[in-house]
């Protein structure tokens, strides 16, 4: 199984999507595996072939070959705990990865809102787009893939108010390993409230303030894995109470201890944080 990501050069993608994500199996007698973690972004997948059944109780997806030869959408994103994969047969899958406020600016509809059973990718863009996928998958070079994606996204942009949320999440991504962070002091210092806030995350993104924060931090923790940096110095960085604190989040977000987890997994492309 192949992974393979690319980033968009258009300057208003680079604003709402963080790459663009291939993955490749050719080999129809094996069974993979893999897990990914918790993000603050939601991935659009598209499929050439195949069929995806999606534990959401579980959060577990299973994918096998779809002898239809139909294209497929689906929709995922804001997991609170593991997310396994498990793919039978070949696989050909291109998924885009939308930042937090992304998705936004191709549809009015929150994330929490969306289809995740049908074809997200109509409901997102409308049926009269449904001759793009085809497109897509008409070709099997990557660099071609990319630009296709990026020359479409750049058509389909539809901006729209999303200022607050945008400067909560710059605000989150700033103060972590600052003061701490605490919703409070945003909304003190950009005058709004803390209901206000509250009402235009659950709005836009189907999550909390608090759970947004909590995943940024959690993926900051995953930055620095495998490094020489003491847990209890990881800990003191990104403003945990204590190293209890951090294990704590660890095992919930990841089920394991963070030495266990930090054996267990492994960055493809630099970027994509899976185990197997």
């Amino acid at each position: 199984m192949n992974f393979k990501i690319t980033q968009p050069k258009n300057r208003e993608l680079k604003k709402v999507i963080e790459y663009f994500l291939f993955i490749q199996s050719t080999n129809e007698g094996l069974i993979h595996n893999y897990t990914t973690y918790p993000n603050n972004n939601c991935c659009l997948a598209l499929y050439k072939s195949n069929r995806i059944i999606w534990n959401k109780a579980e959060n577990s997806c299973a994918i096998s070959n779809d002898p239809s030869g139909m294209i497929s959408s689906k929709l995922y994103g804001w997991h609170n705990k593991p997310f396994k994969v498990s793919i039978t047969g070949s696989l050909d899958q291109v998924c885009i990865l939308f930042n937090i406020t992304g998705l936004s600016l191709f549809t009015p509809k929150a994330l929490h809102l969306i289809s995740l059973d049908d074809d997200p990718f109509s409901e997102i863009f409308g049926f009269d787009k449904n001759y793009f996928k085809k497109q897509l998958f008409a070709t099997d070079c990557i660099q071609k893939r990319t630009e296709l994606l990026q020359d479409f996204l750049v058509q389909q942009i539809r901006p729209r108010p999303i200022a607050l949320m945008q400067s909560y999440i710059d605000h989150v991504g700033g103060s972590i390993m600052n003061n701490g962070h605490k919703s409070k002091n945003f909304c003190k210092e950009n005058n709004v409230s803390e209901s206000t806030l509250f009402r235009a995350s659950l709005e836009m993104i189907g999550e909390s303030p608090k759970d947004i924060m909590t995943k940024y931090r959690f993926r900051m923790f995953l930055n620095h894995l495998n490094t020489n940096i003491k847990l209890t110095d990881i800990a003191y960085l990104l403003n945990y109470s204590d190293q209890s604190h951090l294990i704590k989040e660890v095992n919930k977000f990841t089920g394991l201890s963070p030495r266990k987890f930090a054996s267990s997994i492994k960055k493809e492309e630099n970027n994509l944080v899976v185990t197997y």
